[in-house]
Order: C-alpha cells, then structure tokens, then sequence
C-alpha cells in the first residue's frame, strides 16, 4: 500500500473515531443532584480550584441563560439544567441526539444533530417549538445567536441557515466543496465565522448569509481532509482575533481579521472546543484530558486536569466549565 494510501487509511481511521465520539451513548442512570469533588489548583499568581461533578449522562455542549447552565445531552436526547452549585434543576426531552445548544436571550435552542431540526424551549425546560433544517437528514451540529437570529450549521447538509426567533428559516446558504462539513460558528459582533471540518478552512459570512472571504486553517497551503488537512472544529473570537481548534494537528491557530495566521500554538491530542473569558484562551484537549490556558500571545500560562475526554467549554463570569463526554461529568474551574 503506498503512502498516501497509508495516510488517508490513518485519516479515516481518526474521522472516524471523532464521529463516534459524538454519538457514543452514555451512562443510563441520572443522578438527581450532581455530586462534588474539590481540589485547589495554583496558577501564576492566581489562586484557582477545581470541581468535578458527576451524574450527568453523555454531555455534548453547555450553553448558559445568565443565571443557570444547560447541558445537551447527545446520548439521552435530552437537556438538563444545572445551577452554578451543581445542582440539577431538570432534565428535559428533546430531539435525536442534541449536539448543540444556545440561549437567545429568552429561550433555549438545541440543534437536533440525529435529524433535521432544531428544537426551542422556554426557560422551564418545555419544548415550545421543532423546526425543520433543510430537507431530511441534515445534521444540525452547530448553533450561534447573533443580532437577534439563530444561526444553524448542518454538517451532513453542508449548509448554514438563519432563522427568526420564531423558527422561520431566512435563508440558506450551501457551503461549497466535496464535503465541507461545517462544523462551527462564532461571531466577532458584526460577522458570522465558519470553520469547516473537512474542508480546512474558515469562512466569513455576511448578514445575508453569504460568504464574503474563505481562509485556509493552519500555516500552509488550504489542504482538505484527504490529503491531511487541518481539522478546525472550534472557534472563538477574543475581540480582536479568532482562535481555532485544529483538532487534526493538536494545535490551536491564531487568525487575524483578513485571514492572516499569526500563530499555531501545541495544546494537546484532539483539541475539541475553545473558549475566551474576557483576558485569556482556554482549549481543551479530547485524549489527554486537560485543559490549556494561554495568554493572547499564544503562552502556555496553565494547564489543568478534566475528566475523560473533555468535548465542550463554556466561559461564564468567575468560572469555566467543561464537559467531559468520556465519563459522564463536569469539570467546573473557578477562583
């Protein structure tokens, strides 16, 4: 077998892996009230702990409504909300396999990633409306609010959609490419960005759904999946540049406004998702079970224990929390 045979044997190998990871059920009994282990932490100058709480069942993302958290729960086709304490407030039923959640402001929005839609949920967990993306199987995996629109990435589909809040599909826009997967968004305030896992690029979109520049991952050539590309399946906005996890090469980039790479900073195997609170970047890494702080210059300033398999992170005022798909737990960081 020749070598690039080999290499994308190795790259299927790992799709494939990544993709299990989001749908691997978890455990079958829920705890009624999250259960806490503390152990302080020090970084730098900073006085910081950990907490890990455990009961919750296959977390796949967490949003936060400003007072509470709200944790998809992909194996359970269910949400549950959580208050900052740890304490489950309830669990509710949702759509098939819900990889994705937002709050809007009012209400709670989960992207249904086993079917073509979107579910909405009041604030006491009931389902007030199921909206449909695209036509069939689609894969919603992503959501973002911005300026008053909900934002949907379907990465089976291929598309981004905008829809007003009370469901209508706007537009709908066809990401080009083989297979681009989109697969995350982010905006900067005035802009939607895009990371596209298999097409190894970063997107800006306009208002109208239409993309105004296309940026290849990484420092080197747009390179997609099957020739080894980057894999960016996270992003996040720091008010000035983007940071992207680039799951495939275990690093995170650093990309200014135009594109420009201004730096790929090691973080681990499989960075998965990536956060900002307000002075420093937090990325978690899926197979070494840590997460890694880094300054705005790209400084490794810290590093911390998680717990199997981190896969999402959610910065809120004072604390970071992740969800750890491997072990059914949260790890909440605060000072």
């Amino acid at each position: 077998m020749g070598n690039l045979s080999l290499r994308l044997l190795a790259i299927l190998v790992g799709l494939a892996l990544l993709f299990s990871a989001c749908f691997q059920r978890g455990a079958d009994q829920q705890d009624e009230t999250l259960q806490a282990q503390y152990s302080p932490l020090s970084l730098s100058s900073d006085d910081l702990s950990v907490h890990t709480f455990t009961g919750i069942s296959s977390p796949r993302a967490i949003t936060y409504d400003g007072v509470n958290l709200w944790i998809a729960n992909i194996g359970m086709n269910t949400v549950t909300e959580i208050s900052e304490e740890g304490v489950v407030l309830g669990t509710y039923k949702v759509g098939n396999s819900p990889k994705a959640v937002e709050f809007d402001g009012k209400d709670i929005w989960v992207a249904n990633n086993g079917e073509g839609s979107v579910d909405k949920l009041n604030l006491q967990g009931e389902v007030i409306g199921t909206y449909p993306i695209g036509g069939g199987y689609t894969a919603p995996t992503s959501l973002l609010y911005h300026l008053g629109h909900i934002w949907v990435a379907s990465s089976w589909g291929n598309t981004v959609s905008k829809l007003d809040l009370g469901g209508k599909t706007l537009k709908t826009t066809r990401i080009p490419g083989s297979h681009p997967a989109p697969w995350a968004l982010e905006t900067d305030g005035t802009t939607v960005w895009l990371a596209s896992l298999d097409q190894s690029v970063v997107q800006e979109l306009d208002e109208s759904v239409e993309i105004l520049h296309t940026y290849p991952v990484g420092l080197g050539p747009e390179t997609p999946w099957e020739l080894g590309g980057q894999g960016p399946v996270d992003l996040v906005h720091d008010g000035t540049n983007l940071w992207v996890a680039t799951n495939w090469r275990h690093v995170v980039s650093k990309m200014s406004p135009n594109g420009e790479m201004l730096g790929e900073y090691p973080v681990g195997a499989w960075p998965m998702a990536v956060a900002y609170d307000g002075a420093t970047i937090w990325v978690v890494s899926y197979r070494d079970d840590k997460v890694v702080r880094l300054d705005l210059d790209g400084k490794e300033i810290g590093a911390f224990p998680t717990g199997k398999n981190p896969i999402a992170i959610e910065a809120i005022a004072g604390s970071i929390w992740i969800a750890n798909f491997g072990d059914n737990s949260l790890t909440k960081i605060t000072s």
